[in-house]
């Protein structure tokens, strides 16, 4: 599947520097890192913060791993684990992709703090962000339609567009019998631009938007699920290395960037839980169907028809109603954290 291309304020880190400041300059993967403190040191202009200092604000133990490459945070119910250099986290296992590298310095591993922000908080500590979203209305976007076929398998006899409108019936039943409101962008075989999708939720007052594809690669090896919530301002998609100047537009969906996390996460997890891997983890996308939201929405990929083995089960009607029921929990989650919130 490939769609169009192309803040929400939150209580932030008040680090308190202990003792006096020490100007230093580290010479980190070719970037210059100003050390500001025990703490936080600036890379590049970007403010990072280490995760020892991370690991206290969230009641967590903090220690490097055997072999000294991973950094663990731990608590009673979540294991985070980070690399050195790495652009992504392990959150509980689940594979979760940063907007910059992790950085070294000193023996300590520092996380750029718009990452502890948008992804530590809005995982852990979502409380951290007003208003909170409600959950009455569920928009289900089948991706694809009419005369968009998406992604194809011939061999096995599957179009995208088909497959896509299937799990999206199937999670409108489910949704509908635990009492939520259920709008479709579409019910039927047919074509919708990408960017009135999102009108479709924004005049419902959708309070969630669910857009669902399946992907397709050019070897057959490609498998697994992965879910995308839109990139945060200033950030560079996860396909791409480092941000560019139009990176630096803020959309209308960012600024439900905590909660598109939530949802995101929530909704891979369940996934993978339920279904087994591979996990190909939450990302981050500037998708169309994504940048003009006014409720939090997710872009997930429930796998690859181009896959010989994902291809033959999804040819059964038991896989599609698993893939259905996969999303209603990662959903019932993401509403069970919300209420903790209220």
């Amino acid at each position: 599947m490939r769609v169009g291309a192309h803040q929400m304020s939150a209580s932030r880190l008040a680090f308190r520097p202990g003792g006096l400041f020490c100007f230093c300059f580290v010479l980190l993967s070719f970037l210059t890192a100003t050390t500001l403190s025990a703490r936080e040191i600036q890379v590049s202009g970007r403010a990072y913060v280490d995760l020892g200092t991370v690991a206290q604000r969230f009641g967590m133990q903090g220690y490097w791993l055997a072999g000294y490459e991973t950094y663990r945070l731990k608590s009673r119910w979540t294991t985070i684990d980070a690399g050195k250099n790495a652009k992504t986290l392990q959150v509980n296992r689940l594979p979760v992709y940063l907007g910059f590298p992790m950085v070294e310095s000193r023996g300590q591993l520092f996380i750029a703090k718009a990452d502890y922000q948008h992804v530590l908080q809005s995982v852990l500590t979502p409380q951290a962000f007003r208003p909170v979203p409600g959950l009455r209305r569920i928009v289900i976007d089948a991706g694809h339609g009419g005369k968009d076929s998406g992604a194809r398998n011939d061999a096995y006899g599957l179009k995208e567009k088909e497959l896509t409108l299937d799990v999206s019936r199937r999670l409108k039943s489910l949704l509908e019998r635990a009492g939520y409101d259920v709008v479709m962008t579409r019910d039927s075989d047919v074509y919708i631009p990408l960017d009135q999708r999102p009108k479709v939720a924004n005049r419902t007052k959708g309070d969630l938007f669910l857009s669902l594809h399946f992907n397709a690669a050019g070897s057959s090896t490609a498998a697994g699920f992965e879910s995308y919530a839109l990139t945060p301002q200033y950030q560079a998609s996860s396909k791409y290395a480092k941000p560019e100047a139009h990176d630096n537009i803020a959309y209308t969906g960012n600024k439900q960037d905590a909660w598109n996390t939530l949802i995101s996460y929530h909704v891979q997890r369940a996934l993978v839980q339920r279904l087994g891997g591979p996990d190909r983890g939450l990302k981050r996308a500037r998708f169309l169907v994504l940048k003009h939201l006014d409720c939090p929405g997710v872009l997930v990929e429930l796998g690859f028809v181009s896959h010989p083995d994902t291809a033959q089960k999804l040819r059964t009607a038991a896989f599609r109603q698993t893939l259905a029921q996969s999303l209603f929990e990662g959903i019932v989650a993401y509403r069970n954290r919300l209420a903790r919130i209220q």
